[in-house]
């Protein structure tokens, strides 16, 4: 379906161009310093932390799910757990921590399939087609399992730290190892031994099955023999030892430097993708076995310290997080995450913030992720050497929402107003930083848009616009649009930058006879939108007759307003296409029905049929057109003279007008070969008593050879661009008396 674009540039709206300016070998100036900004951004956009970045993204459903059962089994309000057991009875936990273990106790195998997807598809052997995506995930999950500690693994179970969300580093590290080995093992043995086209009775598939059993192979034993060599060295048990060590002596110290310690050790471990939160509190659980045994007094600053006055959502303080997330993140993504997060948030569960958003090996959130506990930190430590707040001495369970845990475990209001203050500084150190990656996202999102629209471009050139099913950014994009204009066409308050513009159709003198109803998108997040990539959208995600029927209503609607203040002389023209006349069965009496009710003359409107490739004629299109013009309306052939459009389509289409191929109204001035074109078409036009409508006129040399030849109305720049209604009609009564422009 394609709506007539106007063939003008419009200075007032944003164009983002198809190509890539270094691709054109535009010579880039080196610079000698780079802001944090870009350094970031430089590091943050490397292909590998965006594909680890994407494998997590893929578990944001799982994270979500897993967290609300948590939160919701933990919600420390005895009113609420005695309700539960009372109603479902003791077992009342028993589902919902089988769904629980269902997604999170095995999260770290999932991270291992999702970051080895990611990973793999980002290589070209993947991309190409070369090799099939399931291999080096396969081989990715393999690799995982044969690393496991020897004793960890037994009857074919993993064990619990392996699966759950413990090992997600390990898992990390080694889906992005044994991906790029198994890749590399594969170049090497297929350069060795080529595959074979017409084995195995010519099934692909099992002919690379076959060849990958070498690659494979040989990347498993490589991990299976580091898991040996880490056993029988004890690395793994050193390793193990060397973080319970870097908190150790800090839990029996007292001063700021420990406690600042402490929470930077916890903040990079999760940063790296280290539950953080099992190596402090097996580290604290140590040191406080210790200390009975020994009979010496642990810090002043136990575990609902930190619980109560430093991590308010979770490690990272991510409690301050999603709020900046829900007032100043982007308009659509991290606001949705942000609304996911915020109920476990509250209860101190962040989860699907840091392996969603993900703050894991994310740049843009090191510095506040580490800054904004360490800052909470600080301001509660002064508070309470300074006597200001009591120290805590009720023990709370670690899902206590801000604010209750701090007077439930100090009894002190005071508590509660250093909570805020904490969290209101941990606001003020977010919010730069979320800005930044919120720019970073656009721009990405720009570029994933500008992908799609070329795409789509040339998808449409071929006739084989197949966009929205692609599983890459551009068919999310493409997709994401989709449901943007189904819901613009639904509730057209929330029309969002999808609207119509009017472009004048005018006498020879300047005086307005009419207009052409334009399809616009200015979009919020892309700015303007070419209406051959909405239309191409709206095709082939079935939503061709809806917007087709929304710009019919809205255009109708705006005439009838103007008729009613007192315009009656100005005719409409409104663009169909294909695609609706020939499965849109009611559009004949959809528009007789429109017209009826909004009391509009049915010999003011023009419906012009455009599109980029052949129409072909069927019954159903002929039976709605005529259906119009039998009621009154005209028809006209829009792009006349050029492309696919021919005289055919005059008698095919019950057509009495035609509106002249920009190219032609434009090439008058170059030569008297295309003026004898047009007057030849102009000449056979008015013995067939079909109007004719020049568009695309720029200049008065245009004009007035077209007005010579025997063009009966003009459009284009010359006299107008496309206008919203309200300007529409200020033109219309600035050029009342035939004043050219």
């Amino acid at each position: 379906m394609v709506y007539h674009i106007g063939g003008e540039f419009d200075s007032n709206v944003v164009y983002y161009p198809h190509w890539n300016a270094s691709a054109k070998g535009e010579v880039k100036t080196k610079r000698k310093s780079f802001s944090w900004t870009e350094i970031t951004q430089a590091i943050a956009e490397k292909p590998l932390l965006l594909g680890i970045r994407q494998g997590f993204m893929y578990m944001v459903p799982l994270l979500i799910i897993g967290a609300v059962i948590v939160a919701v089994l933990n919600i420390p309000i005895d009113s609420f757990q005695n309700f539960m057991l009372d109603t479902f009875g003791e077992g009342w936990k028993t589902f919902p921590l089988i769904v629980h273990g269902a997604v999170m106790q095995v999260i770290s195998l999932s991270a291992v399939l999702c970051i080895g997807y990611s990973i793999a598809c980002g290589e070209k052997l993947v991309e190409d087609g070369i090799i099939r995506t399931v291999y080096p995930v396969l081989t990715a999950f393999v690799s995982y399992i044969a690393f496991q500690p020897l004793g960890e693994v037994a009857d074919a179970a993993v064990s619990a730290r392996a699966a759950g969300a413990s090992s997600m580093f390990t898992a990390t590290v080694i889906a992005i190892l044994s991906v790029k080995l198994f890749l590399f093992f594969y170049k090497k043995y297929d350069a060795a031994f080529p595959e074979h086209a017409y084995t195995y009775n010519g099934n692909s598939t099992l002919r690379q099955s076959f060849h990958m059993i070498p690659p494979i192979l040989v990347t498993v034993l490589i991990f299976s023999g580091a898991n040996m060599v880490m056993h029988y060295t004890g690395a793994s048990d050193w390793i193990r030892a060397w973080f319970a060590d870097a908190f150790h002596d800090l839990f029996f110290n007292n001063d700021l430097p420990s406690v600042i310690l402490i929470v930077l050790i916890t903040q990079l471990l999760w940063f790296f993708g280290i539950h953080g939160g099992n190596a402090f509190l097996e580290a604290y659980a140590n040191a406080q076995q210790e200390a009975e045994a020994g009979g010496a007094a642990l810090s002043a600053y136990p575990k609902e310290f930190f619980d109560i006055f430093v991590y308010y959502g979770g490690a990272g303080t991510t409690l301050a997080l999603v709020i900046v997330l829900l007032f100043f993140g982007m308009k659509r993504s991290s606001r949705s995450l942000a609304k996911g997060a915020l109920f476990p948030s509250l209860l101190n569960i962040n989860e699907p913030l840091v392996f969603g958003l993900p703050i894991v090996l994310n740049p843009y959130f090191l510095i506040p992720f580490l800054a904004a506990p360490v800052a909470a930190a600080c301001i509660a430590y002064f508070a309470l050497n300074a006597g200001l707040v009591p120290f805590p001495s009720a023990s709370v369970a670690w899902t206590t929402p801000i604010f209750v845990s701090g007077y439930i475990s100090t009894g002190s209001k005071a508590a509660i107003l250093l909570q805020l203050v904490c969290l209101l500084v941990a606001v003020v150190i977010y919010m730069p930083f979320v800005s930044i990656a919120r720019q970073a996202a656009e721009s990405r999102y720009r570029e994933d848009f500008r992908l799609m629209e070329g795409q789509m471009s040339y998808l449409q050139s071929l006739q084989m616009p197949k966009v929205l099913n692609r599983s890459d950014e551009a068919g999310g994009v493409a997709r994401f649009l989709a449901r943007e204009i189904a819901g613009a066409i639904s509730y057209p308050q929330k029309a969002d930058g999808l609207h119509i513009e009017y472009q004048p159709k005018s006498a020879v003198d300047g005086r307005v006879l009419g207009a052409e109803a334009l399809l616009r998108w200015v979009h919020p997040d892309f700015g303007y939108i070419a209406p051959t990539t909405v239309l191409g959208i709206a095709d082939e995600a079935g939503l061709s007759n809806r917007l087709g029927r929304w710009v019919i209503r809205q255009a109708l609607t705006d005439m009838e307003r103007w008729r009613r203040a007192g315009y009656e002389d100005l005719s409409l023209a409104v663009n169909l296409s294909p695609t609706q006349l020939n499965t849109d069965g009611r559009l004949g009496d959809f528009i007789g029905e429109a017209l009826q009710s909004l009391g509009i003359p049915p010999g003011m409107l023009e419906f012009e049929l455009t599109e980029n490739a052949t129409i072909e004629k069927t019954d159903r299109l002929h039976g709605t057109l005529k259906k119009i013009r039998e009621r009154g309306s005209d028809i006209s052939i829009d792009d006349f003279g050029m492309g696919h459009s021919s005289l055919k389509y005059i008698f095919d289409f019950c057509a009495n007008v035609v509106k002249l191929d920009t190219s032609l109204v434009q090439g008058l001035t170059e030569g008297e070969d295309r003026r004898i074109i047009v007057r030849a078409i102009l000449d056979l036009c008015k013995r067939l008593g079909v109007r004719v409508i020049a568009e695309g006129v720029e200049t008065e040399q245009q004009l007035a050879i077209a007005a010579e030849l025997g063009a009966e109305a003009f459009q284009g720049w010359y006299f107008s661009k496309a206008m919203k209604y309200n300007d529409f009609l200020e033109y219309v009564d600035s050029h009342r008396e035939g004043e050219k422009p």
